[in-house]
This record gives structure tokens, C-alpha cells and sequence, in this order.
């Protein structure tokens, strides 16, 4: 048949009349679905008739390098570290999914990028959603990272670069994970060893992570300004600080409670403007030898089983510090008020918890109703 001028050959498959055509200026497979010949001419040019006055759009031609770079560039939450580590994640994926480069793979093909990523770290064809393997814990924190390029608010900075990103590409299905204990470390002999240590970039790294829960990035830009004091406590002041070139991960701003005296008031010895590591290239040190000296002490023949990030390893310590403290100021103070209670003849805790509260855990102008703070413990004036 001839359409536009244009010879377009018909052939029969499975006795039913189907167009068919390859060339650079015209492709061509419609189904007729009919053997009369004369039917389907009709139903095939109808079609192409309906696909002239809808083209299909051009696949675009952007690659996900271009995407990496716009995004580096955007006013974005994400510090500029942390917007390195998302573009370097998404590397990682891309070379395992698919064996490319950012060069190589297309913003059009990134919706399929996450299943081929499931399935290539899973070991399988395709990707399992169901099962609980110990990998999808990693993959998931992976993808995490990887897709945040691709969330909704930075779609305008895209589009304003001349990029479309498809609009299921951040859609990841999530993984389910097994519970898995952390690593057991000897938490003791951790202590000890670093209360030997001489003060210098070591001890404070190694200080700063488990008694005060800062991550790497805090702590390489840590400044004696930043510490706070409020009565005995000490914190770190984190948040924001353009003057020092440093932004939080979240851009939240927050401040971390330091859980040892004796490093507390070491803090606070600090200059405003001193910082605690002192190594020439303070980034590359940090990546090594505080994470070589856990492994000494936590396993000196190279035999007990290691976390895969010692350092980061404190911070789970901390919270667990943190916890435990909480924990057992919150029974100090229920056992305190149970003792009132009983003291005072009431037949209820809502009565002296109503009438008779910690100035520190009261609604505002409840103070001095019986009840002081000591520290963390709340103690009864009876």
C-alpha cells in the first residue's frame, strides 16, 4: 500500500495482514488483525494516520552525568560532601546495574535502573521483594542515597536545565530486611585504651564519636566555639556555620550531649577557633587510623569479628549511652514519685504528680512545688 507518498509492504502473519516497514525515515509494524485485505488497508492506514497526529516524543538524549552535574550545582539541603556521596552512590549503582558510567546511561532508562540494581547485588535474575536477605539492608541504604538526586523538589532546577527527568524515577520499591544484632565489641576495653591515650588527634576523634555521638564530617569540622555549657552539662552546638565552611546533614539543627565529664571539661578548654585534629591532610587520616586503632583493641589477634565502620561503631555506643541514662533517670524519677506518694497519703501518683512536680519537668510556673532537680534525677524536697 502506498501512504504519503510512501510504499509501505504488507504481509501476512499467521494468515492475518500486518504493515511492515524499517528505514531511517519511516518504521513501520501495525497488526491489521483481519485476513481481507481491503479491511486492513483501512485499519493500517487509520493508524498511521493516528500516529502521525500523535508522534510519539524523541527519547531524550541526556545522560545521567548530565543530571550529576546540574544537581552538584543546584542550591540544594544536602551539604556539598553530602551531595558528593549521593552522586558517587549513584555511580556505584549504575556500575553494578548496568556495567556503565554516568556518561553512558540515559536519564529515559533510570526507572529501570533500581530492579536491575535489586537483582544484579541479590545474585538473581530478578529481583526477589519478599524475601528478608541479609544484602537488602546495603541495597536499600544505596538506593536511598542514589534516588535522592531524583526527588520531587529538585525536578524545577532540572527542568530549568533543559533536562526532563521521568517522573517515576525516584519510585524505589523497598526491600525487606532481617533484623541483624550489631557486631558485639568490647565496649570496656575501648574506654580504658582511650583514657591511655595521649591528647592529641586520636583521642579526640576517637572521644568525640563515642561519648558525644558526632559523625566524621562534625568531627573534622569541629571548632572550640561550638561547644556549650548549660550548669554541668556540656553540648555540642551543631548546626549550619557557612563561616566555617560546614552544613549538617539534614540542615536541622541539633545539639549532641557530651556523656563523660572528664572529656566534657577538655572540651571546653578549647579556643574558639581551635580544632581537635592537627594531621596535614585531616580527611584521608581520619579514614584510616582511627578505624585501625578499634581493630587493634577490639581485636588484637585480627580474629573476633569487626564492624564493617569501627568509628561509626561508636556512635552506636553513644545512643546506647544515651538510652541507658534515660532510662534510669526515668525509673529514678517514677520510684521518686511513688515514694512521695506513699509519704504524702495519696491514694494516687496523678495527685502528686499533679500537685507536686520537678521545676525541670513541669508546665511553665510549676516551680516551686515541692520538687528540685539533682542533675538528671529529680528528687523530692520533703
Amino acid at each position: 500500500m502506498v501512504w504519503q507518498g510512501r510504499k509501505i509492504p504488507l504481509v501476512q502473519d499467521g494468515g492475518l495482514w500486518r504493515a511492515r516497514k524499517r528505514s531511517k525515515a519511516l518504521s513501520v509494524n501495525i497488526p491489521s488483525g483481519t485476513p481481507n485485505l481491503a479491511d486492513a488497508k483501512k485499519i493500517i492506514r487509520a493508524e498511521l494516520e493516528r500516529q502521525a497526529a500523535n508522534p510519539a516524543p524523541k527519547r531524550s538524549t541526556d545522560t545521567l552525568a548530565d543530571v550529576a552535574a546540574v544537581y552538584l550545582a543546584s542550591p540544594k539541603r544536602a551539604s556539598q560532601d553530602n551531595a558528593q556521596a549521593n552522586v558517587d552512590r549513584l555511580k556505584k549503582v549504575v556500575e553494578v546495574a548496568w556495567g556503565k558510567t554516568l556518561k553512558q546511561a540515559m536519564v529515559a532508562d533510570v526507572d529501570r535502573l533500581w530492579p536491575a540494581y535489586v537483582a544484579k547485588r541479590q545474585g538473581r535474575a530478578t529481583p526477589d521483594y519478599n524475601t528478608r536477605l541479609v544484602v537488602n539492608r546495603g541495597i536499600n541504604s544505596a538506593m536511598r542515597l542514589a534516588r535522592s538526586i531524583f526527588i520531587r523538589n529538585l525536578l524545577p532546577v532540572y527542568e530549568a536545565a533543559g533536562i526532563r527527568i521521568p517522573a517515576n524515577a525516584a519510585n524505589v520499591t523497598w526491600l525487606p530486611e532481617p533484623y541483624t544484632p550489631p557486631v558485639t565489641v568490647n565496649e570496656d576495653a575501648a574506654v580504658v585504651a582511650w583514657r591511655a591515650l595521649p591528647r592529641d588527634s586520636l583521642w579526640w576523634v576517637i572521644g568525640l564519636a563515642r561519648f558525644a555521638g558526632l559523625r566524621r564530617s562534625e568531627i573534622l569540622a569541629l571548632r572550640g566555639k561550638w561547644v556549650l555549657s548549660r550548669g554541668n552539662a556540656v553540648y555540642i552546638d551543631l548546626r549550619d556555620r557557612p563561616e566555617d565552611n560546614y552544613w549538617t546533614k539534614t540542615g536541622r539543627p541539633y545539639t549532641a550531649l557530651v556523656m563523660d565529664a572528664e572529656f566534657g571539661k577538655a572540651l571546653q578548654r578549647l579556643s574558639p577557633e581551635q580544632m581537635v585534629i592537627s594531621e596535614p591532610d585531616a580527611e584521608a587520616w581520619i579514614e584510616k587510623w582511627p578505624q585501625k586503632w578499634l581493630k587493634s583493641v577490639w581485636s588484637p589477634e585480627g580474629k573476633e569479628p569487626m564492624p564493617r565502620l569501627p568509628l561509626h561503631r561508636l556512635r552506636g555506643l553513644y545512643a546506647d549511652h544515651v538510652k541507658r541514662e534515660t532510662e534510669t533517670a526515668l525509673l529514678a524519677r517514677s520510684e521518686a514519685i511513688k515514694t512521695a506518694s506513699r509519704n504524702l497519703g495519696h491514694t494516687s501518683t496523678a495527685t502528686t504528680t499533679g500537685s507536686y512536680t520537678a521545676p525541670d519537668l513541669a508546665p511553665a510556673g510549676a516551680e516551686g512545688k515541692g520538687m528540685v532537680a539533682a542533675g538528671t534525677v529529680a528528687v523530692w524536697k520533703l
